[in-house]
């Protein structure tokens, strides 16, 4: 289960839910695409695993950045970041 360290509430809202990949050779990288927006071809079964939503309502894991993931989305339809904490640190 996906054990994220919270973005501060100060930030802004996200303006629409994400559905967020994991890669499976690199855990702490995640590709996040809006739900309206078809999956890029790069999101293999085999490289990537399907991990959950994020509905505008939830905090953002750390290392998710609301302006960085609008333009992201705008230019490519996808947004990849990587999570700023040891997966030691999330399952703790």
């Amino acid at each position: 289960m996906f054990n994220p360290l919270l973005v501060s509430a100060s930030l802004p809202a996200r303006e629409c839910t994400y559905n967020l990949f994991r890669n499976r050779q690199r855990p702490d990288l995640f590709c996040a695409v809006p739900e309206h927006r078809p999956v890029p071809s790069f999101l293999a079964l085999k490289d990537w695993t399907f991990e959950r939503p994020l509905h505008v309502a939830e905090p953002a894991p750390a290392g998710f950045e609301h302006r960085a993931a609008t333009v992201g989305v705008r230019f490519n339809g996808f947004y990849l970041f990587q999570v700023t904490a040891s997966l030691s640190k999330i399952a703790a």
